[in-house]
């Protein structure tokens, strides 16, 4: 936030950048450690699943001594006033510009997650997809991944938000198009040729991806970075569960049943319509998405004219609290449901119906 305008974001892209690299390692580790059969892999012998746990919290619990003991700063002689705090926390959601851009973050993930749940079969049977070479080519795509990242950094700082984020997101769309429905009709099905998909839209989708951080920073005022951080990127993250929540209660009306892996080991071509429908209603989704954009600020400069001059009123704040509490306990309740058995089959949790199971049995 201290950046002059004209170059502010490069830091924070910097950030991103590096915590790719991070990602790359995990794949790395992952692609080679658990590529034995039980995973899908071509290797003989690999990592236990413990292991590969036991692996990746080393890192993770390094970094507790290592914030404690090697980080220097000044200690807080302020004191906490928790009253001071949580008016602020209302000041903020009172906010009209807030509200707008907590709407942006909660509708586009939300409605870009309602997606087809045949992906993951489509590329297991249909493909033939392997684990080595999807973490391989998953690292591939996260150096892509990085030049996305960077072509924002070094050109498009100060290109229109919306601009960006329209042509990137209906890019990934138009990407994905040829290699998803090429393999749904037995055009081309080689896991090769099916990974290159996820190869090709990194560059989209890394710039995507930065440019929605970036007007995180520009809503943060002195004293509540925290809480805007915390706020907007908790409301992207409650975006994506409730969208899978609804989606698995949608999909589930697609007859014959799209989580059936013998509906694709059959792969008969009333299926294989039924699986492209399904797709195609996906991308309507995702294009859909897009609506939201007209939420969000075109640019820094935009973003703070909205803090400065929009209203302030108690009513966004109730709709913010609102929206947040429904969609959290809605995907909550629809999600534990279909974890067990019992309550899986709940056409509320996206299943075919426990009556038709009971009628079934003998």
């Amino acid at each position: 936030r201290r950046e002059p305008e004209r170059r502010r974001g490069r830091t924070q892209t910097a950030a991103y950048m590096t915590r790719s690299l991070g990602v790359v390692l995990s794949m790395l580790v992952v692609g080679f450690g658990m590529n034995g059969a039980e995973y899908n892999g071509s290797f003989e012998a690999g990592l236990s699943f413990n292991a590969i746990c036991g692996l990746l919290a080393l890192p993770a619990a390094a970094m507790a001594p290592v914030s404690w003991l090697m980080i220097d700063e000044p200690a807080c002689t302020a004191h906490f006033d928790a009253r001071a705090y949580l008016r602020l926390t209302w000041e903020l959601l009172c906010s009209k510009a807030m509200f707008y851009v907590v709407c942006f973050q909660f509708l586009s993930a939300g409605v870009l997650s309602i997606s087809t749940p045949a992906t993951g079969e489509v590329k297991q049977h249909w493909a033939g997809v392997k684990n080595l070479p999807a973490q391989l080519f998953g690292v591939a795509g996260y150096g892509l991944f990085i030049a996305g990242l960077s072509l924002v950094r070094s050109r498009l700082l100060g290109v229109d938000w919306r601009l960006i984020l329209f042509v990137s997101q209906a890019s990934l769309q138009l990407i994905d198009m040829p290699f998803a429905f090429c393999t749904i009709f037995d055009v081309v099905r080689n896991q090769y040729f099916y990974l290159g998909e996820t190869f090709l839209i990194e560059i989209p989708d890394g710039a995507n991806f930065i440019v929605s951080t970036y007007v995180i920073v520009e809503m943060a005022e002195n004293g509540n970075e925290g809480l805007v951080y915390g706020l907007l990127t908790t409301t992207y993250n409650l975006g994506a569960p409730l969208g899978r929540a609804v989606g698995n209660q949608l999909y589930a009306l697609f007859s014959p049943p799209l989580d059936d892996a013998q509906n694709y080991i059959d792969d008969t071509p009333a299926f294989r319509n039924t699986v492209a429908a399904s797709y195609a209603l996906s991308y309507g989704f995702a294009f859909l998405s897009l609506v939201s954009l007209l939420l969000l600020p075109s640019q820094k400069a935009e973003a703070q004219r909205r803090k400065k001059h929009w209203p302030r009123h108690p009513r966004y704040a109730a709709a913010t609290i609102a929206m947040v509490g429904l969609a959290l306990s809605y995907a909550l309740l629809v999600n534990f449901l279909s974890m067990f058995e019992a309550t899986a089959c709940l056409r509320f949790a996206g299943g075919q119906g426990c009556e038709s199971d009971a009628a079934a049995d003998p």
